[in-house]
């Protein structure tokens, strides 16, 4: 857009030299400042050029802005709408997805014989769409000219047809249903919710106002978790697990009966002087799970006297040990101790977070390396990218299968991506100070396009991609993700 002659992607360039010139000035953010002054120094750029190039080009002829008849306005489409469902004032109210709301259709595409503006669609080849997410993950790798068997409801009443897949102008190979659209939305209290199947592998537990609730962010699909939260817990399955209060090795499944004890072992550990019999002597808490496996910080020995704080791998299905690994010495002659394990998507590798533990004190110190595993315990202390630069505001997830994401604060949060495959460290996402307000903590969904924003009193799932299709996740709620226990 031009405004008196000069064009956004102008304004932002001069803005530019006054961000370069910051970054210049900026003397030391720590042992790691250079490296992290180059990063902010390169998203400046990256961001800039993008608004630039974005700016300063002509609209794309091919879409022509979408004109939404007055009548079918969405109930949630812009911040006002969203206040009326979701008034700030109100008590903890959890955005559930209802369908998907045909805005548009976009003329010349099959879907304009076929589909309306203001229509519900509901499921696409025999697939429920609760949210625009899902229809758009339905819809990946479809060929154009496939027919698409689209469910919903026309005013209330409800409806099927038949869609071939229309292709998009000057993209070869891309096919688009021919709609525009967006997420229809409910308010609901958590007291309201009813049950609901979630088949979903991001899907994931997290605590809402003191319960548990298993929650499928791209689905917006919530269901209640049988069970009174404990302090530390992980989830493998549909279960989720904690160490037995006064069990010293013995295990609770959270809404279970009875405590699960397990055989201690020993089993055989490839240590460094060679094979080693070794036994679980004590679990401290459940960090995470890999695979079918649970992983447990605890206490292992090779023998009387000789112990060892420990990663422990259990099976809570044949309620035995696996695997154990001891975790060794850091530089400075302490313990190390595993204290949070973030599983990947597809849950074949973990990382675990260790520190060091005094046990003469009895402190524990601040984060101090990862320990990257797989289901069968092969992994390494300090994975790929701990020596160029180690990210001690401590990772909150996966971001896809190869990286996970952490912030940091430089200035203001960011949000960097760390890459398992290469070691590098790059910024996904840069805040404003007003973007950052209320900020709590930003938490991956695992598919690599979205994250979720903890905020006070306020979640929001956003498309890494496209940030103008924000979501709500709920307001007036107190937030808590079992996997790390972040609090929001």
């Amino acid at each position: 857009m031009l405004d008196s002659g000069l064009c956004e992607g102008d304004r932002i360039g001069n803005n530019l030299v006054r961000e370069l010139s910051t970054v210049a000035r900026t003397s030391s953010y720590g042992p790691c400042g250079p490296f992290l002054a180059m990063m902010r120094l390169g998203v400046v750029l990256l961001v800039a050029l993008a608004v630039m190039v974005s700016a300063c080009s002509q609209p794309s002829p091919e879409l022509p802005p979408v004109d939404v008849p007055a009548e079918v306005v969405p109930d949630v489409v812009n911040a006002a709408d969203v206040d009326k469902a979701f008034p700030f004032d109100s008590d903890c109210r959890l955005a559930v997805g209802t369908g998907v709301r045909v805005l548009d259709v976009l003329d010349g595409t099959a879907a304009s014989e076929a589909l309306r503006p203001g229509d519900i669609l509901t499921a696409v080849d025999g697939i429920a769409v609760s949210t625009r997410e899902i229809l758009l993950r339905v819809l990946e790798d479809r060929h154009v000219g496939e027919d698409v068997a689209v469910e919903g409801t026309r005013g209330g009443v409800t409806f099927r047809a038949s869609v071939p897949l229309s292709p998009v102008p000057g993209e070869a190979g891309r096919a688009i249903l021919g709609v525009i659209t967006e997420t229809r939305l409910e308010a609901v209290p958590p007291t309201g919710l009813s049950d609901a199947v979630i088949d979903d592998r991001l899907a994931r537990p997290v605590i809402v106002d003191g319960r548990i609730y298993r929650y499928g962010p791209l689905g917006a699909v919530w269901t209640p978790y049988p069970g009174v939260p404990t302090e530390r817990m992980a989830e493998l399955g549909s279960d989720i697990y904690a160490v037995a209060s006064g069990e010293p090795l013995s295990l609770v499944r959270v809404g279970g009966e009875e405590p699960i004890s397990i055989d201690p072992g020993p089993v055989v550990y490839e240590s460094p002087v060679g094979p080693l019999e070794v036994v679980a002597s004590g679990f401290d808490e459940v960090v995470g799970s890999v695979g079918g496996l649970l992983l447990i910080a605890g206490v292992a020995a090779a023998g009387p006297g000789d112990t060892a704080l420990a990663v422990l791998a259990v099976d809570p299905l044949t309620a035995s040990v696996e695997w154990i690994r001891p975790l060794g010495l850091s530089d400075a002659g302490n313990q190390l101790a595993a204290v949070d394990a973030y599983r990947s998507p597809s849950g074949d590798r973990a990382l675990v977070a260790l520190v060091e533990h005094d046990a003469a004190g009895g402190a524990r110190s601040e984060l101090f390396s990862y320990y990257l595993v797989d289901e069968k315990g092969e992994g390494t202390v300090g994975p790929s990218g701990v020596d160029q630069f180690f990210p001690t505001a401590g990772v909150t997830g996966w971001y896809d299968d190869d990286s996970l994401i952490y912030v940091v604060d430089i200035e203001v949060p960011q949000i960097a991506r760390w890459s398992l495959g290469t070691g590098e460290h790059t910024l996904l996402k840069a805040y404003s100070a007003e973007e950052a307000f209320n900020l709590r903590t930003v938490l991956p969904v695992g598919d690599g396009e979205h994250i979720v924003e903890v905020r006070d009193r306020e979640v929001s799932l956003i498309d890494v991609n496209r940030p103008e299709f924000t979501r709500l996740i709920s307001r007036g709620c107190r937030h808590m993700s079992i996997e790390g226990m972040e609090s929001g």
